[in-house]
């Protein structure tokens, strides 16, 4: 296989990567909301836990760390984003409050 052959799957996995992150990520959304209204911690330490050790036996003994690295970057990037789109739900959830008053 050629370089540009190999390069041309690269670009076709990363697009779907990043197809499945923004599904990830809307569902983070998704479960962020659930949390706040259930009165939940953002962080689930053991769902991380399992997470990653789902990852790592999935990726095989010579992978497992860096599918679990893989993981611990998109928990925090998952918090991140998370923390950011409830500070803008505050924001419009103010702008509402003050519009009907």
């Amino acid at each position: 296989m050629h370089l540009s052959e190999i390069r041309g799957h690269i670009d076709s996995v990363d697009d779907q990567l990043i197809e499945l992150f923004c599904e990830r990520m809307r569902l983070v959304t998704a479960a962020g909301e659930t949390k706040s209204q259930l009165g939940l911690p953002l962080s689930d330490d053991a769902r991380e836990q399992e997470i990653s050790a789902r990852a790592a036996r999935l990726a095989g003994t010579e992978l497992a760390s860096y599918a679990r690295q893989f993981c611990q970057a998109l928990f925090r990037i998952a918090k991140e984003y998370q923390v950011h789109q409830s500070a803008s739900y505050r924001r419009s959830g103010a702008v509402d409050e003050q519009k009907n008053s």
